[in-house]
């Protein structure tokens, strides 16, 4: 009994790492009577039997539901409630006057930890600021302005990729919509280059900051037409976003 056992196994993993290697649109993956071995024993594309060519729908190992994706939701200090909260923080970076320094941007966590042996005084350091929102000419946002912005960082399980698209609102088929928001970065003329940031459509700010303090500076983003086809663009208007996983 306990062979036929172990012989049953090892067909059952042979099958799965034959269906990984072989399996393509054009081959199909099923028994004699049609219906998909695949989905009988791990399950996908629908059920047993179903499937146009026999394979899962979106491409799968036998790890694949182990996978996880980690993103930064910039502006709000939670997650969606099927995604776990790794921490909270604080959007940072360079100063949007400086011309060197970080030009990303980093969720800082509400408690830092210092090593007291790399702690030291001196010169010629890379300095990180706190980030604010520009938005006093930004009517759906003016209520935030000069406030400091907040971020989490957010671990999806079952997933492998993640894709932030600009000017969208909805992801591709078969993608997960974690947020949408509003395209922010650098104001054009300041000295220092800021990344673009996808930040959520209802922004959160630290309780309490009002004061203009500047460091990293967060303004919408609009479309300039010229190279950038108008229409299907508009000129001067903001962008959406949208970050999507899979």
């Amino acid at each position: 009994m306990i062979n036929m056992l172990v012989f049953t196994y090892k067909v059952i993993f042979a099958l799965c790492i034959f269906h990984v290697t072989q399996c393509t649109e054009e081959k199909q993956f099923k028994d004699s009577e049609g219906k998909n071995i695949w989905n009988f024993f791990f399950g996908g594309g629908g059920g047993y039997g179903d499937g146009d060519n026999g394979c899962p729908e979106v491409p799968v190992t036998c790890e694949t539901r182990k996978s996880t994706v980690v993103y930064t939701r910039w502006g709000r200090q939670d997650c969606n409630p099927n995604v776990e909260t790794v921490y909270t923080g604080y959007i940072a970076g360079g100063h949007y006057s400086h011309a060197g320094g970080l030009s990303n941007a980093l969720c800082l966590p509400h408690e830092p930890e210092y090593n007291d042996e790399l702690v030291a005084s001196g010169a010629h350091r890379s300095n990180i600021y706190g980030a604010e929102y520009e938005t006093n000419t930004f009517a759906p946002w003016a209520s935030i302005h000069d406030k400091d912005a907040l971020c989490a960082v957010c671990l999806a399980e079952g997933r492998s990729t993640i894709l932030m698209i600009p000017a969208k609102r909805t992801c591709p088929e078969g993608w997960n919509k974690e947020y949408e928001g509003l395209l922010m970065g650098g104001y054009h003329a300041h000295a220092g280059a800021q990344q673009s940031l996808c930040v959520d459509k209802d922004p959160q700010s630290r309780h309490g900051s009002v004061a203009n303090d500047n460091g990293l500076l967060l303004y919408p983003v609009i479309g300039t037409c010229g190279s950038l086809p108008c229409p299907p663009y508009a000129d001067n208007q903001e962008l959406a976003c949208v970050v999507c996983t899979r």
